[in-house]
């Protein structure tokens, strides 16, 4: 009877800790509440029914019983999660990793704890008279030694388990052969090392089972460190994939902006140039039309009408080579002006008071790729929006500090990645999209600054304001 409630309590306790360890990971089929029930019943029914006849009877039930427990959590996670294979296995291989070789940390604290309990026994004993006594003893012992083996190893497996959900902070990455094998080997490990244990701590001979750690007392601290040491192996095999996917996306972020920097600065260098180019070419042909306009108001005649809506057409071509903004840097208008008409193309209204910073020792090339980003962003977002619509951009200096301000109206929700603390792009290749937001950050960075982000409004019509500062000393290049 005893055995059976310890069975059943290391059953359910798995089955809890499994369905929040695999909810971290991957996302049901169904509503939270119906996976995290079906997945706890489930797993519960199997190891009642199926693994604890195979721990019980097969001749070869410790590596079948490792496969198939891996084997029937891989198949529930299929079942009742969306489908992603390699990190399914991971998260199984994982789980059963993480609870087999906990479970050897608690056989040797279990068999302290009995030890314990039987010298304290053999004393008790000498001072109870009655078998009455002697069978409530025996029950106090009993239960307290279940309950303090059930509550270390659900506390060891809980702990274990949100370590590794915790560490692994990029959840959404998919997987590369290579990178799978990195994680999945350690876990493989574990697993191969507790079948081992296993067979060296119950050995039989001469028809009687006898437990390594009476034959040889010291393997009673080097098992449970052997364990703890497994554990921690796992964990940072997770918290070193973690930081190679960070630094590899460090790196493609940087050769990406590199890449970009690169092109405005060609650009720039073409730009400057037409922008002196059409300077001229606006100022020749506004004095020609004026020529011209002059020449015909002095005509009477039939085609002074024709000639002066043709004279209009003529002055509204050459104002648009005009530039709507006047920053103080041709780049800077050329990158407004742009934006300003993409703007205007998606019926958005858009309104700039940015003054170029010329006192302050900052890029043009750094506060291009601000601009670019920013209003980039914003007309993203405000193209999704039903009714007017409006984008505004200003700038201004609060002493050696420089601010660049974007607004927007937007309509979606808006998720933060946990990490750094930046919108999540909502568009499907995630990879090669958000970088954006990245590169504004990494700009402000640059100059010891960084930036702010707030919400305004609630329900469709919500205001998404995006702030940059930018500090001219301690200039990082």
């Amino acid at each position: 009877m005893y055995e059976a409630g310890l069975s059943i309590s290391l059953y359910l306790v798995n089955s809890i800790a499994g369905s929040i360890y695999m909810q971290k990971f991957l996302r049901g089929m169904h509503e939270k509440k119906v996976v995290l029930f079906a997945w706890t019943s489930l797993y519960y029914m199997i190891q009642s029914l199926i693994l604890d006849r195979i721990d019980r009877s097969y001749p070869l039930n410790d590596l079948v019983g490792v496969l198939g427990d891996t084997a029937f959590v891989l198949l529930l996670l299929m079942l009742l999660y969306n489908k992603d294979f390699l990190k399914q296995l991971f998260v199984a291989v994982s789980f059963v990793a993480g609870k087999e070789i906990i479970k050897y940390i608690i056989v040797v604290m279990n068999y302290g704890e009995y030890w314990a309990i039987s010298k304290f026994s053999i004393t008790l004993l000498k001072k109870i008279t009655t078998m009455k006594e002697v069978e409530m003893w025996s029950a106090v012992f009993g239960v307290t030694k279940g309950l303090v083996y059930i509550l270390l190893y659900a506390l060891l497996l809980m702990v274990y388990l949100s370590i590794i959900s915790r560490k692994f902070v990029r959840k959404d990455y998919q997987f590369k052969i290579h990178e799978y094998a990195f994680l999945i080997l350690p876990n493989t490990s574990t697993l191969c090392i507790s079948i081992t244990l296993k067979i060296l701590i119950f050995t039989v001979e001469n028809g009687m089972t006898v437990i390594m750690f009476d034959k040889v007392p010291a393997t009673m601290f080097w098992v449970p460190l052997i364990c703890f040491l497994l554990l921690g192996v796992n964990i940072s095999s997770v918290m070193l994939f973690q930081k190679l996917v960070q630094l590899g996306e460090e790196e493609r972020k940087r050769a990406i902006l590199e890449n970009q920097m690169v092109q405005m600065q060609r650009e720039i260098e073409e730009i400057q140039d037409i922008y002196a180019d059409m300077r001229g070419l606006r100022h020749d042909l506004k004095s020609h039309l004026e020529s011209i306009a002059a020449v015909i108001r002095r005509i009477s005649g039939k085609d002074k009408e024709e000639l002066d809506n043709y004279i209009d057409k003529m002055e509204t071509t050459v104002s648009r080579l005009d530039f709507a903004y006047r920053t103080g840097n041709p780049i800077t208008d050329v990158i407004i002006h742009q934006k300003k008409q993409e703007a205007e193309k998606q019926n958005i209204s858009f309104e700039a008071d940015f003054t170029y910073p010329h006192r302050q020792q900052i890029d043009v090339y750094d506060i291009g790729i601000v601009l670019n980003n920013a209003l980039e962003n914003a007309i993203e977002a405000s193209r999704k929006v039903k009714g007017k619509k409006s984008i505004s951009l200003r700038s201004y200096m609060k002493g050696n500090l420089f601010f660049i301000e974007v607004e927007n109206d937007f309509l979606s929700e808006i998720i933060f990645d946990r990490e750094t603390g930046l919108p999540v792009s909502g568009k499907a290749e995630k990879q090669l999209h958000g970088l954006g937001m990245e590169n504004i950050q990494r700009c402000a960075k640059k100059y010891m600054g960084g930036i702010d982000i707030t919400i305004q409004g609630t329900g469709d019509r919500k205001k998404f304001n995006l702030t940059i500062m930018m500090y001219e000393k301690n200039f990082i290049p």
